[in-house]
């Protein structure tokens, strides 16, 4: 059976109505359509709608007026503020205190296929590696990138990329990450993990599951980070509204 996730109705009208205000679509100071025309035309809920609004308003990209409707502003300077430790995939620095484990092709799990949108056994690109410090390894990265996206750019080489590999993929291919999604959970650490992390074989990890996605839901990569339960404590700080 094929490991699917369903991508979350409020989701596909955010990135519908965000791919809009970027094309034009609607234009700075434009009125979105309303909420009932919106849950017409996704064939959604209106508290689904109300959510994918209530982001975009948090996010810069529009502005609610009351008994009036939301109005465009633009595509903000810039979006929300992701936590450190995504912030250390998603950069994908790969020159910094990291080991570069293992690049090639392997064959995608049901859970990187459902991430990725590809078929489960698709030949993939994986690069894996570890952050490492003086107290030893900190975190495994495994990233995994489409072969129509990987060949051609330095994904496919055994070496680290300068720069970042996000940044890489976006110079070379001009592609640019739009959002991203994350799953995490807190799970026991497998036996290859364990090796690599240099932790007992009991050890509990927080797994972070990330897909990068373009403007209009495409996915460009899927990084899973492991993350020894003694070595982190995730600390964020954020407003309430």
């Amino acid at each position: 059976m094929a490991y699917e996730i369903p991508t979350p109705k409020y989701l596909r009208v955010l990135n519908a109505l965000r791919q809009r205000i970027e094309d034009g679509v609607y234009g700075p100071g434009a009125a979105l359509p309303s909420e009932s025309q919106l849950c017409t035309e996704f064939g959604v809920s209106r508290p689904t709608v109300l959510k994918a609004l209530g982001i975009l308003k948090q996010d810069g990209w529009i502005e609610s007026q009351q008994g009036k409707g939301s109005f465009v502003r633009g595509r903000p300077p810039s979006g929300r503020t992701s936590p450190e430790y995504a912030r250390d995939v998603l950069e994908l620095d790969e020159t910094a205190e990291v080991e570069i484990l293992h690049v090639g092709p392997v064959l995608a799990s049901p859970r990187i296929a459902a991430e990725l949108g590809i078929a489960e056994g698709t030949p993939v690109y994986e690069r894996r590696r570890r952050t490492v410090s003086a107290s030893g390894p900190v975190d495994l990265v495994a990233t995994f990138v489409p072969v129509d996206i990987a060949v051609g750019t330095a994904v496919i080489k055994p070496e680290p990329i300068p720069g970042g590999l996000l940044d890489h993929i976006g110079r070379i291919k001009g592609l640019r990450a739009d959002y991203a999604t994350e799953r995490m959970t807190a799970r026991r650490v497998g036996p290859d993990e364990a090796e690599a992390l240099e932790v007992p074989a009991d050890e509990p990890v927080l797994s972070v599951v990330l897909t990068l996605h373009q403007a209009s839901g495409e996915p460009i990569l899927t990084s899973v980070l492991v993350m020894p339960g003694s070595r982190h404590e995730i600390e964020d700080t954020y407003p309430v509204s």
